[in-house]
């Protein structure tokens, strides 16, 4: 089965393909990232939790205001907020937000991609644990004791949780 395409649409097309054949990639900016690693005590033992940080530029002088993103329970961090899609776009919000001046940092929590799989149920109290674990690393880093947080999904209950027990650590909390 044929579909008839408009003139309007092939000119469109081939317009848009000779502009990306003749016009030079844009370079992507550079972005200085890190990993970091927490150990969250538990009753069957130590459960290693994955930092990764992404500002646009190298530590030193001034500290930046810290955004910290807290992924829900579907997917990892990293794939959450930092998805690469070279040709495509800025997918990543992490980018973004070094971008705009921010110490961004996100974490994999207990069971979720880098950081340890354990037969425990990583739910919204499991989780707050892992956001108090990874406080004195970042506060390490950074100098700074007060972060904003953004959580989506379950990561949003998780964010509000810790915003709740530990609301010396949360300067603006957002909510998604």
């Amino acid at each position: 089965m044929s579909r008839a395409i408009s003139r309007r649409a092939a000119l469109s097309a081939a317009g848009l393909s000779a502009g990306a054949i003749l016009t030079p990639a844009a370079q992507p900016p550079k972005y200085w990232t890190a990993e970091y690693w927490a150990e969250k005590k538990t009753g069957s033992g130590t459960v290693r939790l994955n930092l990764y940080r992404k500002r646009a530029t190298k530590p030193g002088g001034k500290p930046l205001p810290v955004l910290f993103l807290v992924h829900g329970s579907s997917i990892s961090a990293r794939p959450s907020f930092d998805l690469a899609t070279p040709g495509i776009g800025e997918y990543s919000v992490m980018n973004v937000f070094a971008q705009w001046g921010y110490d961004v940092w996100t974490m994999d929590h207990e069971n979720y991609g880098r950081s340890s799989q354990t037969s425990s149920n990583s739910d919204i109290a499991s989780g707050v644990e892992d956001l108090k674990a990874a406080m004195p690393v970042i506060q390490k880093e950074t100098g700074i004791s007060k972060m904003h947080m953004y959580g989506t999904s379950s990561g949003g209950i998780r964010a509000a949780a810790f915003a709740q027990a530990k609301p010396e650590h949360v300067d603006r909390l957002i909510l998604s």
